[in-house]
């Protein structure tokens, strides 16, 4: 799984204009940049090194999508060549989400189950500092820790008054996002971690007086921030916010979860319909468990095999060395079958490394963590080697082809080194089409190999139940007034993963409405198409190809990926036509 900020300002922050493009759409992609630049100027200004996010400067961000979305509203896609429609329909689907956010104050409510506006800040302790304006600018932004954690407060607190906010059932244990950071000695924080190895070229009176100045502004600025994060949870938040679950309770929730519901799965499907397909999609794949069952000459029911699963020691792991050493070997495996189903292949590399300590009791089992290409960092597959005993080993070849390769390094690696694409493009993120991606690839590793042991098939089945299942607990959590208990019930009941998974999970669903509805939507489209061109091409079908075409363009709409099949087999139909009739 990936995350998106969402923020256009942020995703936008770096446009760089390379490719011949209508002028509208080059004017568009201008006015951004120029916004942007402006923004930033703003905020040096300042001294507002992490950004500003008051609600004013909602506001003032909102009035300038509204008019950039009526701006690009106006031009016909008919007058684009092909290139042009794709920029314009991915532009509009960024904006139309920003202007969604100002529409419902989704702004106002800034964290998930697991995650928030503060846990985004530790990831400042893994940069990697050379020179001294790099000393200079990490100490800045620590120190503008307090002003960007207060803004955010009080945007929290603005949602308390209107509704907006968090489920307390959901939040058990979520102090461990900001307890963590809380320290007595600076050189425990993960804040210290940029002032442990002196750069080449200080001289020891320089590197002192860093690390003295590091261990100061820590505990005065991050330390001291987390502290009151920490009060402002115990004190304000836990006793005011919502008993309530599902986003319909929000001022205009129904319409707001129809929206998300629009976003994440970039279709105009009611939410009923993908409710729907979500019970036809838990009833298909219960069969193909029950075969599994068979095939192990399991006499009970499923629930029953569930339950040993869950239990058998054989499935897990004594330490997290041993569940990292499996994930990369997995993940090496992998490697070694693309070139079988991949025409391109990316030149970034990616390595396994653990989930972060601070984000790992309430994460998911795993995680890709990217990074620019011209970052010092490749790409990260994180395995959560926390609570080892909620971690099967049934289920890591699915998460590890999800996470990794053929799924999110491979796809997202791709895009970014696609130069020909303006760079908003190779920075973007449409749910359906990553996260669907990373589906079937998990559904792809039947062909390339894997599954071999029954217990895997049926953890990669699991896995697909999984997603299945969010279209109908999405949905019911968020419009049917479903209780938690009901969601933690129905998936336990239907797939094999951990007890603790399956409530990380239901906190996930209910925090983050709509986006669990990306991943099955998307897996459907993509093997919707590849059946589509494998009936009409035949022995002209090529999966490399085909899967070259698919990643092509970067993250699309499904409806922009279905044009893009749709003309690819005419292509490829019409060169066969004119070598026969030549």
């Amino acid at each position: 799984m990936i995350k998106a900020t969402g923020v256009f300002v942020l995703l936008f922050a770096a446009i760089s204009v390379t490719a011949q493009m209508h002028p509208s759409i080059e004017r568009a992609l201008n006015y951004i940049r120029v916004f942007n630049r402006a923004e930033s100027q703003r905020d040096s200004a300042m001294g507002h090194w992490l950004g500003s996010n008051s609600e004013e400067d909602f506001a003032r961000r909102y009035q300038f999508y509204r008019e950039l979305h009526d701006s690009l509203s106006g031009l016909n896609p008919n007058v684009l060549d092909k290139s042009d429609r794709i920029n314009l329909e991915l532009l509009l689907y960024t904006v139309k989400d920003e202007l969604s956010a100002y529409r419902y104050k989704s702004y106002l409510n800034p964290i998930l189950s697991d995650e928030g506006f503060h846990t985004g800040l530790a990831y400042m302790g893994n940069e990697v500092l050379v020179t001294e304006k790099d000393f200079k600018s990490y100490i800045n932004r620590l120190k503008d820790i307090p002003r960007y954690v207060e803004e955010h407060l009080e945007l929290m607190r603005r949602g308390l008054s209107l509704g907006i906010c968090q489920p307390k059932i959901i939040l058990t244990g979520y102090q461990n996002t900001y307890e963590q950071h809380i320290v007595k000695d600076p050189e425990k924080s993960v804040f210290w971690k940029p002032f442990q190895n002196r750069p080449t070229g200080f001289s020891d009176l320089q590197w002192d007086s860093i690390q003295t100045l590091g261990r100061s502004v820590i505990m005065k600025y991050a330390v001291k921030s987390f502290t009151d994060i920490r009060t402002f949870f115990q004190n304000e938040y836990l006793p005011r916010t919502r008993m309530t679950i599902g986003v319909s309770h929000f001022p205009d929730g129904i319409a707001y979860y129809q929206d998300r519901v629009h976003h994440y799965t970039s279709t105009d499907l009611h939410y009923d319909s993908i409710y729907e397909i979500g019970l036809r999609e838990v009833t298909r794949i219960k069969n193909e468990m029950h075969e599994v069952m068979q095939e192990v000459r399991f006499k009970g029911s499923l629930n029953a095999f569930i339950q040993q699963l869950r239990s058998d020691k054989r499935f897990y792991v004594n330490t997290p060395e041993q569940l990292l050493k499996e994930a990369s070997y997995i993940a090496k495996k992998a490697d070694g079958q693309l070139p079988r189903f991949f025409g391109r292949l990316p030149r970034q590399p990616y390595g396994v490394e653990a989930v972060p300590a601070h984000l790992a009791p309430t994460y998911t089992a795993g995680r890709y963590a990217g990074a620019s290409i011209a970052s010092r960092r490749a790409g990260y597959y994180w395995v959560n080697t926390y609570n080892l005993a909620s971690r099967p080993l049934y289920a890591l070849e699915a998460l590890t082809l999800h996470e990794a390769v053929p799924g999110h390094h491979l796809q997202i690696a791709l895009t970014r080194e696609l130069n020909e694409l303006p760079e908003f493009r190779r920075s973007l993120y449409v749910n359906a089409f990553g996260e669907g991606w990373g589906l079937y690839a998990e559904y792809l590793g039947t062909e390339m190999g894997f599954y071999k042991d029954p217990y895997s098939r049926f953890g990669k089945l699991t896995y697909e139940m999984w997603r299945a299942c969010r279209l109908v607990l999405d949905v019911a959590l968020h419009t049917k007034g479903w209780t938690r208990e009901q969601a933690v019930n129905y998936l336990a009941e239907n797939t094999a993963l951990s007890l603790h998974e399956v409530n990380t999970e239901i906190n996930r669903y209910i925090s983050w409405p709509g986006q669990a509805l990306a991943y099955k939507m998307g897996e459907l489209k993509i093997r919707e198409l590849r059946q589509r061109a494998e009936q009409k091409l035949g022995k002209r079908f090529d999966i490399r190809e085909f899967h070259d075409l698919v990643l092509s363009e970067g993250t699309v709409t499904l409806r922009i990926l279905e044009q893009m099949v749709d003309d690819y087999i005419n292509r490829v139909l019409q060169k066969a036509d004119n070598i026969a009739f030549d």
